[in-house]
C-alpha cells in the first residue's frame, strides 16, 4: 500500500526513461496527425467556426465558452494576416491539437507531473477515437485544461507555485467552469475529489471552489443563452425515466460503439479499478463509479427518444467527462502503484497504439463523405454556380442525414481552399419546396436553422458572385444526383 507522503513526491525525480519518451513519442503522433489529416477536420461545426472567424476577422465564441479560443490562436493571427484559407485550415487543426499537447508538455517540465501529463494525452486519444475529425469541442477543451489545472492544484498543495495556482484559480477556473452546461456536474465531482486528495490542508480546493460557485451563479444570473435554456433537464424529462432506459435503443447504440470502437476505455477502466482495491482507496473508487452512472444516465435522459438518436461524435461530446474521471483516478492511482515503470510504459503504450490505429481508421468516412462532396461541387463548376441547393432526398437511405446540416459551411471553406476563384456553397434542404429562406435573395446565404448575408465574407476569401441560388434538383436529372452518392 502506498504511503500518504507519497503524495507530495514530485514523480518526475523518478521517472522512467521509457515513459518520457512514451509522452513525446504519442505527442508527436498526434501532432502528425493533425497535419496529416486537417482537412478532413473541416466537418459539422468545426466549418461553421472556419466562416464564423472569416467574417468576424479573429475569434469567435458561442454561449460564453470562451475556453475554445485557445484553440483559435494561430488560425485568428492567420486570418488577420491575410493567409492563404488553406494555410488558415491547417492552422486550425494544428492549434486544437495542440492544446492537448502543450499541457501535457507543461505538465512534464514545468509542474514535474509526469502522470498528469499522461493523463492528458490519455483523455486525448480515447476521445479522439470518435472526436478527432469533430475538432470544435469546448467540452473537450475544459476537461483538458482543468486536468492541467489539477496538477497545478497538486502543486500548490505539496506548497509549490502557489502565485500561479492562485492566478490560474482567479482568470483560467472560471473559463474552464463556463466551458459547457454539463461542466456543472464535472466540477461538482472534482471538488470531491480533491477533497480526498488533499493532505496538508483544504484552503486551496475551499479557493477553487468558492471560484467555480461564483462562476456558476453568475452564469445563471446573467450567462445562460437561449439555446443552453432550450436544453435544460426538466421534470418532464425526468419523469419517464426508468431502467428500460438502460436497455433502449440509444444506450444500445453506445455499447455497441464502445465495444467495437472504444474498448481501450473498457481496458482503462479495469485497470483503474484494480488498482484502487489494490491501494484500498476505496473512497476514489466509490466516486468514480458514482460519476459514471450519475452522467451516463443524465446523457440518457437527455437523448433517448426511442427511435432516431444513434450514438455519434455530437452524444460522445456529452460523455467526455466520464473518461475525464477515469484517466484522473487511473493516473492518480498509477503514480502510487509499486510497478516496474518499464511495465507501466509498454501497456500504456499499447493503449495508446490502439487508439491511435482507431484514430487514422476514422479517416476513412471522412474521405468518403468530402469526395462526395466534391462530386456536387464539380457538377456546380459544370453549371458555372456558385450557390446551389440540394434535396436531402438525394441522399440514400441508412446515411445520417442530421449530420449535411452543416454542408454549406462545409462546401464553403473546401471549395475556398483552392482559391477565392473557386469558393462556392451547397446547402442541403430537407424539402426544396419548402426552404425557410429565400432562394432568390442574391445576397442572402442559406442554412439550416440561421443565416447571414453575404457581404459579410471577405472577398479575399470567398468570392460567390452576385447570383441567387440554383436548385440542383430541378436543373439536373435524379439518375445525375444520384450517381453522386458516396464515391
Amino acid at each position: 500500500m502506498a504511503l500518504p507522503e507519497q503524495i507530495n513526491l514530485r514523480p518526475e525525480e523518478r521517472l522512467a526513461p521509457s515513459l518520457r519518451i512514451l509522452i513525446y513519442g504519442v505527442g508527436t503522433a498526434l501532432m502528425v496527425f493533425a497535419v496529416v489529416f486537417y482537412k478532413l477536420r473541416v466537418f459539422s461545426d468545426t466549418a461553421f467556426v472556419l466562416v464564423d472567424m472569416a467574417r468576424k476577422g479573429g475569434f469567435t465564441v458561442a454561449h460564453s465558452r470562451a475556453i475554445i479560443v485557445l484553440t483559435q490562436l494561430l488560425p485568428a493571427a492567420l486570418y488577420n494576416l491575410h493567409a492563404p484559407m488553406q494555410w488558415i485550415v491547417l492552422s486550425y487543426s494544428v492549434n486544437y491539437t495542440l492544446v492537448s499537447v502543450g499541457l501535457a508538455l507543461l505538465c512534464l517540465h514545468w509542474l514535474k507531473r509526469p502522470f498528469h501529463a499522461i493523463a492528458l494525452l490519455l483523455l486525448t486519444v480515447i476521445m479522439s477515437v470518435l472526436l478527432f475529425y469533430y475538432a470544435v469541442s469546448e467540452m473537450q477543451i475544459a476537461l483538458l485544461v482543468l486536468l492541467f489545472y489539477d496538477a497545478l492544484c497538486d502543486e500548490a498543495d505539496a506548497g509549490r507555485k502557489r502565485v500561479p495556482f492562485i492566478i490560474a484559480t482567479i482568470f483560467v477556473l472560471p473559463f474552464i467552469t463556463l466551458g459547457h452546461p454539463m461542466m456543472l456536474l464535472v466540477m461538482g465531482g472534482w471538488i470531491v475529489y480533491r477533497l480526498l486528495v488533499n493532505r496538508s490542508g483544504y484552503k486551496e480546493v475551499t479557493f477553487s471552489a468558492i471560484v467555480v460557485f461564483a462562476t456558476l451563479a453568475a452564469k445563471k444570473l446573467w450567462l445562460t443563452s437561449t439555446y443552453e435554456a432550450g436544453k435544460m433537464l426538466t421534470w418532464e424529462a425526468i419523469r419517464p425515466f426508468g431502467l428500460n432506459f438502460y436497455s433502449g435503443p440509444f444506450a444500445l447504440s453506445i455499447y455497441d460503439y464502445i465495444v467495437e470502437d472504444a474498448f481501450m476505455m473498457l481496458a482503462v477502466l479495469a485497470a483503474t479499478i484494480g488498482m484502487l482495491v489494490w491501494l484500498r482507496h476505496y473512497k476514489f473508487l466509490g466516486l468514480l463509479v458514482i460519476m459514471i452512472i450519475g452522467i451516463f444516465t443524465l446523457v440518457l435522459i437527455n437523448f433517448e427518444d426511442w427511435k432516431s438518436h444513434v450514438y455519434d461524435q455530437y452524444y460522445e461530446h456529452h460523455l467526455q467527462s466520464i473518461m475525464f474521471f477515469i484517466v484522473l483516478i487511473f493516473c492518480f492511482a498509477l503514480a502510487r502503484v509499486r510497478v516496474k515503470q518499464s511495465l507501466i510504459a509498454g501497456v500504456l503504450a499499447v493503449v495508446f497504439c490502439v487508439c491511435l490505429v482507431k484514430i487514422g481508421n476514422g479517416s476513412e468516412p471522412q474521405y468518403s463523405r468530402q469526395r462526395w462532396m466534391q462530386g456536387y461541387l464539380d457538377l456546380m463548376d459544370s453549371l458555372h454556380a456558385k450557390k446551389a441547393v440540394l434535396g436531402r432526398i438525394q441522399v440514400r437511405k441508412g446515411m445520417v442525414m442530421g449530420s449535411f446540416y452543416s454542408s454549406s459551411a462545409e462546401s464553403l471553406i473546401l471549395s475556398a481552399m483552392e482559391g477565392p476563384e473557386h469558393s462556392k456553397t451547397m446547402f442541403m434542404a430537407w424539402d426544396v419546396n419548402d426552404i425557410r429562406e429565400p432562394v432568390n435573395a442574391t445576397d442572402q446565404m442559406l442554412n439550416d436553422s440561421w443565416t447571414y448575408k453575404q457581404s459579410e465574407l471577405p472577398e479575399r476569401y470567398f468570392q460567390l458572385g452576385n447570383k441567387s441560388y440554383i436548385i440542383l434538383d430541378k436543373v439536373v436529372p435524379d439518375s445525375t444526383l444520384q450517381r453522386l452518392y458516396w464515391r
